[in-house]
Parts: structure tokens; C-alpha cells; sequence
């Protein structure tokens, strides 16, 4: 049976081999100049990379949202 260290350390495997993954696309993705959204990987309108956008709609929202939820008053 695996215990907490074990298990923290698988965690930490996998968050950081996704981040490095995400990493890597994002870097492909911008020297190719795609539409493609730097969160999810999904394909964006061609009207938002234009314009310099680099997530989709529903990124950017969630994005905003998270942000606000951290604001101090």
C-alpha cells in the first residue's frame, strides 16, 4: 500500500509533467503564430488571435473569474 509520501510524490510527477507539456505546445504554438487557445488547445476564432488574444472565450472567462475571486476589498 502507498503511502502519503508516495502518493504526493506521484502527484507532483504528473502536475509537473503536464505543466512541461503545456509548456511545450504553448512554445509551438506561438512560433507558429496557431489559433490555437494556450490553456485548453483548442482552436480559436481567427477574429481574437488578430487581435493578440491567446485564450479562448471561455478560458479568458474563467480566467477573469479566478482573478476576481482574489481580489481584496
Amino acid at each position: 500500500m502507498a503511502d502519503d509520501i508516495d502518493v504526493a510524490n506521484d502527484l507532483i510527477d504528473s502536475e509537473v509533467s503536464r505543466a512541461l507539456s503545456k509548456l511545450r505546445q504553448s512554445a509551438a504554438n506561438a512560433s507558429e503564430g496557431s489559433k490555437i487557445c494556450v490553456e485548453c488547445g483548442d482552436a480559436m476564432p481567427v477574429g481574437r488571435t488578430k487581435l493578440g488574444f491567446k485564450f479562448c472565450v471561455p478560458c479568458a472567462e474563467d480566467a477573469e473569474r479566478k482573478k476576481s475571486m482574489f481580489i481584496e476589498y
